[in-house]
């Protein structure tokens, strides 16, 4: 697949489009990271039933006016279903949806078909980013050698890998357990970007800054950047943003 692909700053769960630009605010114009806009949607959401998380999930119909146009952007939709044998289908509709600034999507499924991924990116030629969750580590036995074998399988149809044990539920990624995989996987494979997600914000940052900078890794943050009512906290984001960024300089 070539080079790796420019490591980015994460931040899920966009709501409306005014948020992303004071976020894109924090990112200088030469920055070596890009901004990762994650917007949540499901198949569920496709099919207009209701979701346990209205402050996270915005409405189909309001997903393309989110994404904004500009270079520094890595403009993401962060999709699950319960259907992915049929996901190629789920996400050609998605991407019609995501407008003409939509970069691509994070699958938040474990172990989606590979068949799948391939036919849709031969489709649409979107950037995509595998999210290694709970289930999936489960299913590997949390061993960083199947992680490694299991990843190397989607290498020629993903463009990132997203350590996230978490899942948005705000569970910390531990350094040492994430270095392990990291190492494991940078054996077998070499042309995917790699990210961490856990519980990340300003405040918890620092158990894995280091790993943060050594190995070039993305980040990206969801539940430590919301405030009590589920919603985007402006402040906690440009926080963790610049956080991030000294981290890295």
């Amino acid at each position: 697949m070539g080079d790796r692909p420019k490591p980015y700053i994460g931040v899920t769960g966009f709501m409306r489009s005014t948020d992303v630009v004071i976020a894109l605010d924090c990112i200088p114009s030469n920055s070596k990271r890009l901004l990762m806009v994650g917007v949540l949607s499901s198949l569920k959401k496709l099919r207009n039933q209701p979701n346990k998380r209205p402050n996270r999930y915005p409405r189909i119909s309001h997903i393309s006016h989110i994404f904004l146009d500009d270079d520094r952007f890595l403009n993401l939709i962060h999709y699950n279903t319960d259907e992915p044998e049929t996901l190629a289908a789920q996400l050609n509709d998605m991407s019609e949806l995501g407008g003409p600034f939509l970069d691509g999507f994070q699958l938040n499924i474990a172990w989606p078909p590979y068949k799948e991924v391939l036919k849709h990116k031969n489709e649409w030629p979107n950037k995509i980013v595998l999210q290694v969750g709970k289930r999936a580590f489960d299913e590997i036995n949390n061993s960083p050698e199947q992680l490694a074998s299991r990843l190397a399988e989607y290498e020629d149809v993903i463009d990132y890998v997203l350590l996230d044990p978490s899942g948005g539920l705000g569970v910390p990624i531990v350094s040492q357990v994430a270095r392990d995989y990291i190492l494991a996987i940078r054996e077998k494979i070499s042309s995917v970007g790699l990210g961490i997600a856990g519980a990340l914000s300003h405040k918890t940052l620092g158990p894995v800054a280091k790993l943060i900078k050594e190995f070039d890794l993305s980040t990206d943050a969801e539940s430590g950047i919301r405030d009590n009512n589920d919603l985007l906290d402006t402040q906690a984001t440009k926080l963790y943003i610049e956080e991030v960024g000294q981290i890295c300089s």
